[in-house]
């Protein structure tokens, strides 16, 4: 699948922030519309569900895990959202580097790009290639920077 077409809000989402309504009991979705009232469109890359199963097939025992992963999917289901088929090329490659380079691709076609995620090294790479972040804050509200 091929990225959205120009000037439109991309929200990419990250594996943590996906699973954040299991987490951290937030409702990411609704918080989300509170904070972009206008239209905005979701983006997940394929990479991010494939890392989570692939942790999940890792630890079998940590079964709270495949719950959290299987409600938030379920929750991730009921939005409207495009989803990219994209993998890792080589075993080494981070799925935060996937994310920023379809997210910097996505900027430089004008339009304006966030990256949600609670994973302050991402967030870090991201204020450095000047890509907004959406986080969650105190557990309770998103907060873009």
């Amino acid at each position: 699948m091929s990225l959205p077409a120009k000037s439109q809000i991309l929200i990419f989402l990250d594996a943590n922030f996906i699973l954040t309504p299991s987490t951290l009991n937030v409702d990411i979705y609704k918080e989300l519309k509170i904070n972009f009232p206008n239209t905005y469109k979701l983006v997940v890359l394929s990479a991010i569900f494939t890392e989570l199963e692939e942790k999940i097939k890792k630890y079998p025992r940590k079964t709270k895990l495949k719950q959290e992963y299987q409600l938030c999917r379920a929750i991730l289901e009921r939005q409207t959202y495009t989803l990219i088929q994209c993998e890792r090329q080589h075993p080494g490659k981070l799925v935060d580097d996937l994310l920023l380079e379809f997210a910097l691709n996505s900027s430089k076609k004008g339009n304006n790009v966030y990256i949600a995620t609670n994973d302050k090294e991402l967030r870090k790479k991201c204020r450095d290639k000047k890509i907004k972040v959406i986080f969650v804050r105190q557990n309770k509200f998103l907060e873009i920077e």
